[in-house]
């Protein structure tokens, strides 16, 4: 056989075993992604893809109860369950076939991908090849999700900002609240110069150090509570993309409806759940405990809470002033400060105010008052997405009304020593105007 001979077989085959080599691996590399449909479960997707349930969850930031909604695109973890092979089922395939491409036993192949006596082969599906005993199991770590990181120290006049990698001046302006071109102003930058990892930054007039925003923040699920009742909610309330998730709207919605067993409610205001994602941010792994939400409408009083834009809430381990102080610094926002009560008010309106009641449960309001739009130079206005948000989407929804409603199998009971509260009336925006 002469040298060129020689060399071209030589060639072909090392193709052909890099080739075989890619079929085999490859398809772990390439991350895939599903759009969740009705009926489908977390069970069951893993199963499809030939992953774990786990693995699937934490890739996803899913909670270990949080429920899929139908449309939530997901993404598919690229190791698969085991730590085995995968094969994609294809037309004309049978278990035979594959139990001998890989040289394992039908009764393996079966056992190890949960198949019965009647489970078909289903074109597209990923089968677990389990490895061969004795050899190494290799998994891959699961991604660590960017957090919100705490990088400041407090100074006289503000807060001493360390930036951190991937963060930018709008997600440092946006975590405290003020605009970008007073970060820049204070710091002698330009708000189009791009931030350096270790530069220091002054935040004019922030108060307090807070969790920012690193670049590929995934907002995580939030833990609400309401509290007459003790029923629980895992809920993310917006996308990668920073887009309200609707079925997520919905449910907050009606877990914040009325207490009788008609449960009526009315979607919130896209910008209140908005408000209410700030706050998570703001205090971020904390429970957000649900006093009232959606309350008819009365004769002679327009109340907020009945056109879906209020809220009355508490955060355990946060005090409310401290709450109410942070509802202030949002942007057309109604807050509402109750020393002698349990919780803050908080609602998405078209001018800031501000409201202290020093009233006691069962007691006439005593307020104290303040109204006002705040300066735009102050508020960044770019903390909600610009095409996310119709300030009169929601006016004219009709009231839902859902008898015996099921939202959660409640967990055990909590503290709920609130619900003899009386729901205090917000004052609207004509009321006089009072000093604190």
């Amino acid at each position: 056989m002469s040298k060129i001979k020689l060399k071209k077989i030589i060639i072909v085959k090392v193709i052909f075993l890099s080739f075989l080599l890619f079929s085999v691996t490859g398809f772990a590399a390439a991350q895939k992604s599903h759009v969740v449909k009705s009926g489908e479960s977390v069970a069951a997707i893993a199963d499809y893809y030939g992953v774990s349930q786990d693995d699937l969850r934490i890739e996803n930031d899913l909670g270990r109860k949080e429920q899929l909604q139908i449309g939530q695109e997901i993404r598919i973890p690229t190791t698969f369950r085991g730590g085995g092979k995968g094969h994609v089922i294809k037309q004309g395939d049978n278990l035979g076939k594959i139990a001998k491409k890989y040289k394992i036993s039908i009764e393996k192949l079966k056992a190890e991908n949960k198949m019965g006596k009647n489970s078909f082969l289903e074109v597209g599906r990923t089968l677990v090849i389990p490895p061969k005993e004795g050899s190494k199991i290799t998994t891959a770590k699961p991604k660590k999700n960017p957090k919100l990181v705490v990088s400041g120290e407090l100074i006289p006049g503000g807060v001493l900002h360390t930036v951190l990698s991937g963060q930018n001046i709008w997600m440092i302006a946006r975590a405290y609240n003020v605009s970008k071109n007073q970060i820049a102003a204070r710091n002698n930058i330009s708000v189009k110069q791009p931030l350096k990892v270790g530069q220091k930054l002054k935040i004019p007039g922030a108060k307090k150090v807070v969790p920012v925003r690193v670049k590929g923040y995934r907002a995580g699920p939030i833990h609400f509570v309401r509290v007459y009742n003790s029923k629980q909610l895992n809920l993310r309330l917006v996308n990668s993309k920073g887009r309200l998730i609707p079925a997520s709207r919905t449910k907050l919605s009606k877990l914040s409806g009325t207490r009788d067993k008609r449960s009526k409610f009315k979607l919130f205001h896209p910008r209140l759940i908005y408000m209410i994602q700030r706050v998570s941010e703001r205090y971020p792994g904390q429970t957000i405990e649900i006093i009232s939400g959606y309350r008819p409408p009365q004769k002679g009083h327009e109340s907020r809470h009945a056109m879906g834009r209020a809220i009355d809430f508490r955060i355990p381990g946060v005090s409310n002033r401290e709450l109410y102080e942070f509802c202030t610094e949002m942007e057309n926002s109604g807050c509402g400060y109750y020393p002698n009560s349990v919780f803050i008010h908080m609602d998405a309106r078209e001018r800031s105010t501000t409201w202290t009641d020093y009233s006691r449960p069962g007691q006439k309001a005593i307020y104290k008052k303040t109204i006002g739009a705040v300066p735009s130079d102050t508020v960044p206005s770019d903390t909600v997405p610009s095409d996310a948000v119709d300030d009169k989407s929601d006016e004219s929804e009709d009231i839902i009304d859902e008898p015996g409603d099921k939202i959660e199998t409640p967990e055990p009971a909590l503290d709920n020593s609130e619900n003899n509260l009386d729901e205090p009336e917000e004052p609207g925006d004509d009321s006089e105007t009072t000093e604190k």
